[in-house]
């Protein structure tokens, strides 16, 4: 018995929190690289072996505890490809998937400084430690199962309110404690936030189809409001659960129904080009207010009737581009004829991420509005929709010059989306780095 009372148990559910209850939700997203989920039982030994020859705070255990602060990055970055290509999915889903890959960034930060000195945030222990548990459940796993559940669901205003509660609730609670000279002595604010965070998933629990039985909410409703009631105690005096037992009690009733919601929940598919929407606006933009206007002009190889066939099949099928830029799916392939006026293609331009990480897809759709084919010359062009990166033109042509055929690209864009402002100098990085990729592509057709 006393050998039991020794041992650090708060210590030891947070590391199972985090790399066992956190990387086992990720099945619910089939894109989730193999690579690092094979990584965190590893990871895991580490801190272990780390644990049982050194145990004290310090530099061994925080470096240990190192490998989670990177699990958590390429999570995040991981959550952020989902995001920006996932475009069309409905906002509170959306934010909410996001917070489920940004919220482990906390537990990870959590989990190492806590390891360095028994703090975090002015937190002493266990409540420093018990934060990577609160962050890697009910911004983690919690968040990730309720957005699976809510994907194969025609929309409720009441769940998207729900969730937009959550979303909203969940850092405002933590930030509030956060910036507090006193973090045990939480006040009224604190208590609205915390009621706001419980009401948006009690909201969403209470409109969701119940089909294959009422377990998770058995558990998460009580527990988010010991959650409430544990902040009210603290904010106006009133005698409640100690911290051993609502880690006993809440937390295990919020680890068990977040996992038994995560272990419910469909699996969904990796991202992918989106399809051709019919419905999106065209938003061309205007050349005179475009952030950049190009024409390029290169020789693509030497005029002969066979490569100029290959070089027209590539440019009217929209194959410009080589795969490792772009992905894309188009109208008049699903229909199964030619290419035409009027016809809608959905793109995606990739951009690199985190090593071993899938690149970033940012999903466009646009309209043809150039489509000509001749004996000595062939074109593609196309405005933007609204659902585009940017607002815009672009036309291709090849032709015949003497005994060479001439490439010919214009366009003229401007950045509709707040990440592409923020990253401008790389979107022109690789705006004309995908320019001299699909140049490459139609020399070697010529070839």
């Amino acid at each position: 018995m006393d050998r039991l009372a020794a041992v650090d148990w708060f210590t030891i559910i947070a590391a199972l929190c985090f790399w066992q209850a956190l990387v086992w939700a990720q099945h619910l997203d089939r894109g989730f690289p193999a690579w690092l989920d094979r990584l965190t039982a590893p990871a895991l030994w580490v801190w272990l072996l780390a644990m049982l020859f050194s145990g004290a705070p310090g530099l061994v255990m925080a470096v240990a505890a190192a490998p989670a602060g990177f699990f958590a990055l390429w999570l995040w970055a991981h959550g952020l490809r989902r995001f920006l290509a996932d475009d069309l999915a409905p906002p509170p889903r959306r934010f909410l998937e996001m917070l489920s890959a940004s919220g482990p960034l906390v537990a990870a930060t959590a989990w190492v400084w806590s390891r360095y000195d028994r703090t975090f945030a002015g937190f002493p222990d266990p409540l420093a430690t018990l934060t990577t548990v609160h962050f890697a459940i009910t911004f983690g796993v919690l968040p990730l199962a309720m957005a699976a559940s809510e994907r194969p669901l025609a929309r409720c205003r009441w769940r998207d309110l729900g969730q937009w509660l959550y979303v909203a609730g969940a850092p405002a609670t933590a930030l509030c404690f956060a910036l507090r000279t006193d973090p045990l002595r939480p006040g009224a604010v604190e208590v609205v936030a915390a009621a706001v965070f419980a009401a948006g998933f009690l909201l969403w629990a209470a409109f969701m189809p119940v089909r294959r039985g009422p377990w998770p909410y058995v558990c998460l409703v009580p527990g988010f409001l010991l959650g409430v009631g544990y902040t009210a105690a603290h904010a106006f005096g009133w005698d409640y659960l100690t911290i051993p037992q609502m880690a006993a009690v809440h937390g295990s009733l919020n680890l068990l129904g977040a996992l038994l919601l995560a272990a419910q929940a469909p699996a969904f598919d990796d991202v992918a080009a989106p399809a051709p929407d019919l419905s999106t606006p065209v938003e061309a933009g205007d050349r005179a207010t475009a952030v950049f206007a190009d024409t390029h002009r290169v020789v693509v190889g030497a005029w002969s009737p066979e490569a100029f066939a290959r070089v027209k099949a590539a440019l009217l099928g929209y194959r410009f581009y080589p795969e490792h830029v772009m992905v894309r799916r188009t109208q008049f392939e699903d229909e199964g004829r030619a290419v035409r006026v009027g016809d809608r293609l959905g793109l995606g331009l990739f951009v690199p991420s985190l090593p071993g990480l899938a690149p970033l897809l940012l999903p466009a759709v646009v309209e043809v509005d150039v489509a000509e084919s001749g004996e000595e010359r062939v074109a593609l062009g196309y405005v933007t929709t609204r659902r585009h990166y940017g607002r815009g033109a672009w036309r291709a042509e090849v032709t015949r010059v003497g005994d060479e055929l001439v490439l010919t690209v214009s366009y003229h864009v401007r950045p509709s989306r707040w990440f592409v402002w923020c990253g401008l100098p790389v979107y022109r990085r690789f705006q004309l780095a995908a320019f001299r990729a699909g140049a490459d592509n139609l020399r070697r057709l010529a070839a």
